[in-house]
């Protein structure tokens, strides 16, 4: 937020008419907004011949760019792939998975959608493609704001739910295009840590906003809850915690809200080192954002306490995760070691999800971190597959 400060009034109109018609001279057009509906797809591209692009167990890859929407509800190119499996659509056509990346980072050289065969070792195709050798179609998105128009609002949780909803029509209309066939309106969303409270983001909408498709399954694991509870804490000097990346999920989280949320000055909660942290954060991708605060605590970001006036409260709305109103069943998988998603909220998540009557399979891990190993994530795979019945 820029301020402006001292400068006589009368000057401030000389230079705003000289701007104004120095802008009607030179300046384009503006640019005229998107027109279509959400889950248009504005362009699809084929990349199958790229190695970075496809996975070992996909037929072909396709990169897609499809309308939806932003933090103001305003709709916008978002960017995303399709991933074919590679043995032909059944009577009822393929089925759909919805795949939500984890945290990859908020700037534009952030994508991974079309960069899924990118893996020396082949441990994504082991995980991510058996859904493919399932016969399933990858829908995955980028989230708006990552390789596309805007700043991505990290952990916006509706504005994710929709970008998922989006990628799975657009999806549909790939596959179409390019296959000819039709493909079933039934999908599993599946996803960890920031990709399983997106996940969870859609199973909540996917009823009322996306009507015509049918949420058979959700997949969640390593899911960040309560926190609005860690950020509470913080004030000037809080002591360094031993969280891998803590100040980095802390930037993105900051960084996001002042994106969906223009109305909380998030500055002034910030020292000079802290606004520095923060707008390098709407660019630096994760693996780049690590050592560029190695040594810094969150302690050093603020200059009070993030409990003082609203940004807290606006914190909490931002980051939740709806406790009801689930349609399709969920499993949640949780790392018992897991230091950044922390087992206890997960838990408490879990109990309140109960509760209210949703439909939740919980499933700790005694030795495991954030994130799942292979085996972990073929069980998911198993459980979508054995516990849901498809409409096609």
């Amino acid at each position: 937020m820029r301020e402006h400060r001292g400068v006589p009034p009368i000057l401030t109109v000389v230079a705003i008419l000289v701007l104004g018609l120095t802008l009607s001279a030179t300046a384009p057009a503006a640019v005229a907004a998107p027109t279509g509906k959400p889950g248009d797809v504005v362009r699809s591209t084929e990349i199958t011949d790229r190695p970075e692009a496809r996975m070992a167990s996909a037929a072909r890859v396709f990169d897609v760019t499809y309308l939806s929407a932003d933090p103001r509800g305003r709709l916008v190119e978002v960017k995303g792939s399709v991933s074919l499996p590679k043995k032909a659509p059944g009577p009822g056509g393929w089925r759909i998975l919805a795949w939500n990346h984890s945290t990859m980072g908020l700037g534009d050289s952030c994508t991974i959608t079309d960069s899924l065969g990118k893996d020396k070792r082949g441990s994504r195709d082991k995980w991510l493609g058996q859904w493919l050798r399932d016969d399933y179609v990858i829908a995955a998105t980028e989230y708006q704001g990552i390789g596309g128009p805007g700043v991505h609002a990290y952990l916006d949780g509706p504005v994710a739910g929709k970008n998922t909803l989006d990628m799975v029509r657009a999806a549909r209309t790939v596959v179409k295009k390019y296959v000819g066939t039709d493909t079933s309106n039934a999908f599993v969303s599946f996803g960890g840590s920031q990709g399983g409270h997106a996940s969870m983001w859609s199973n909540s909408l996917a009823k009322s906003y996306a009507p015509e498709l049918k949420n058979a399954a959700t997949i969640a694991h390593s899911v960040p809850t309560g926190l609005s509870d860690y950020f509470a804490a913080i004030r000037p000097g809080f002591p360094n915690v031993v969280v891998p990346d803590y100040v980095t999920y802390f930037s993105y989280v900051l960084a996001g809200l002042k994106v969906s949320r223009p109305d909380i000055d998030v500055d002034s909660y910030l020292t000079p080192l802290g606004r520095t942290v923060i707008k390098n954060a709407q660019r630096l991708c994760y693996a780049e954002s690590g050592p560029a605060t190695k040594g810094l605590t969150v302690g050093q970001l603020v200059s009070r306490p993030l409990a003082d006036g609203p940004l807290l409260p606006a914190l909490r709305q931002y980051t939740r995760l709806p406790t009801s109103g689930y349609g399709a069943p969920i499993l949640l998988q949780q790392g018992y070691l897991d230091v950044v998603a922390f087992t206890p909220l997960t838990g408490q998540f879990v109990s309140r999800l109960r509760s209210n009557g949703v439909n939740v399979t919980y499933r700790t891990y005694p030795t495991q971190l954030h994130g799942l190993s292979t085996a972990q994530t073929l069980e998911a795979v198993k459980w979508a597959n054995t516990r849901t019945t498809w409409p096609r």
